[in-house]
């Protein structure tokens, strides 16, 4: 049985070795970590599941702008991810319950765009599409072919050239205690 919880800051050490599993101890070394470097994650939003007592798989989220190239102005977005899920537990739903739970929080806070770096196979059935053919990179220039989007049909379109970058504010959000739920 998986329990679904707000992450603490006890779960540290346990959520830094899933990650190391999932992505590899050189993880830090992907354009995306550039932006989370010397940020704050939005608490309100990462969550943890928890199998038999440990976190089993974990989310994260985080501010960020596009900047337009051409024009200069910056858009608000979230930057989601890391998602990981313990490789004993993949297939169970734990990543999609996750997912599914994280992005109608977001929705509920207001958050209209969120980008990732991910595999859009996974990623589509959450309604992320490619930023393509729009030309918008990474810190370093990185994995713009993987950047992927899910935004409001109300916000206007991403900029034909921009640049994820980092947001150094901090978001804070009231924690919502009620989504400790077991399912």
């Amino acid at each position: 049985m998986f329990t679904f919880d707000m992450e603490r800051v006890t779960d540290a050490p346990e959520i830094t070795k899933l990650l190391n599993i999932v992505f590899g101890a050189d993880r830090r070394e992907k354009a995306s970590y550039a932006l989370r470097q010397d940020a704050e994650p939005i608490t309100a939003l990462c969550q943890v599941v928890r199998h038999e007592g440990k976190v089993a798989a974990s989310i994260r989220y985080w501010p960020i702008y596009i900047s337009d190239l051409i024009t200069g102005e910056r858009c608000p977005a979230l930057l989601l991810g890391p998602l990981a899920v313990d490789p004993a537990v993949q297939g169970a739903g734990a990543g999609s319950s996750l997912m599914i739970r994280t992005l109608s929080a977001a929705a509920t806070l207001g958050h209209r765009r969120i980008v990732l770096v991910g595999d859009a196979c996974f990623y589509g059935r959450f309604g992320f599409v490619s930023t393509l053919p729009s030309y918008i990179t990474l810190p370093g220039g990185r994995d713009a072919r993987r950047l992927l989007v899910k935004q409001s049909a109300l916000l206007p379109s991403l900029p034909a050239v921009g640049r994820v970058e980092p947001s150094l504010e901090v978001m804070h959000a009231p924690v919502q205690n009620d989504l400790a739920l077991a399912s």
